[in-house]
């Protein structure tokens, strides 16, 4: 089918239904583009967020800025900000700054509550794993961990071009994006609590709840006596201490299946996990080896001594 081709059209003219049909594609595919960037639901969201702000056409430009990362430096992120250089076609990087709404304490003190309750996920966010579980927490609060752009976004660039988002704060929106995917902890961060801080609350929430059961205990009347006996009353007849020594182990040499690994799992994120399983597989067969070869040294050893 033969395309129909486009005509001219005054500033004012409105569109007609093939133009608007052919801007809603292109709007899409560009979405579709953008979001790809992020390999992770996590850090696809984030970019669904921002997208938010309604100018996918501005977010696109940013798509080869993000690709290139030594376009892209000295990336810091703090509480409620991130500040990152990025390069354009002047000699001079442009600073781009972008802020974000930081979540009362008082709402924290919620969320860690809630985040002591899910040990698991907790596990998983450690891990570079962001569940859903997680993310339902902030949303349960009226505090989304992932901003409402959709009354704008606060941010600012050094470059001549005075729009949000101009090329260099998409660049580095997108580029966050790729971060996210190995660290969501920075979405927590932006929030207003890093890992240290998230982990410090933690712990004395934890020493707050074993104080509170050991005082609990020590309140505790037993009523009954616990029986109390060295061991050498309950050791059998037939059992002597100094025999204990002699119990022993054996190595087992190597095999060519590594257990370990396969309880274990592969770590998640990687991006060649059969290089990682190559490597690592060798790793673990050289020093199961070594460990082996010296069990049978000090074996020969003692037997001969």
């Amino acid at each position: 089918m033969e395309r129909r081709p486009r005509r001219s059209r005054s500033e004012n003219e409105p569109k007609d239904e093939y133009d608007r049909q052919r801007t809603q594609e292109e709007v899409s595919q560009i979405k579709k583009d953008l979001v790809n960037v992020a390999r992770t639901s996590w850090g696809q969201q984030w970019i669904h967020s921002i997208l938010d702000i309604g100018r996918p056409y501005r977010m696109q430009r940013g798509i080869q800025y993000a690709e290139d990362e030594d376009r892209i430096e000295n990336l810091i992120i703090n509480k409620g900000q991130l500040f990152a250089t990025v390069q354009g076609t002047a000699p001079i990087p442009y600073r781009v700054k972008v802020n974000f709404d930081v979540i009362p304490d008082e709402e924290w003190d919620k969320i860690i509550v809630a985040l002591s309750s899910k040990k698991i996920n907790l596990i998983q966010l450690l891990e570079g794993i962001l569940p859903q579980d997680i993310i339902s927490i902030f949303e349960k609060v009226k505090y989304p961990l992932f901003i409402d752009a959709s009354k704008g976004l606060d941010a600012t660039c050094s470059c001549p071009d005075q729009a949000i988002p101009c090329k260099h704060i998409a660049a580095t929106i997108l580029y966050i994006a790729r971060v996210l995917d190995f660290n969501p902890f920075i979405l927590l961060e932006l929030r207003g609590k890093t890992k240290d801080d998230i982990l410090k609350h933690l712990s004395l929430l934890q020493k707050n709840d074993v104080d509170k059961i050991e005082q609990e205990n020590r309140n505790i009347e037993f009523q009954f006596n616990i029986p109390k006996a060295p061991l050498e009353n309950i050791l059998s007849e037939q059992i002597k201490l100094e025999e204990l020594s002699k119990i022993g182990f054996k190595f087992k040499k190597p095999g060519k299946i590594i257990e370990t690994l396969e309880n274990l799992g592969l770590p998640p994120n990687l991006h060649n996990p059969k290089a990682f399983r190559t490597v690592f597989d060798g790793i673990y067969r050289t020093v199961s080896l070594e460990m082996y070869s010296m069990a049978m040294k000090l074996e020969k050893e003692q037997r001969n001594s």
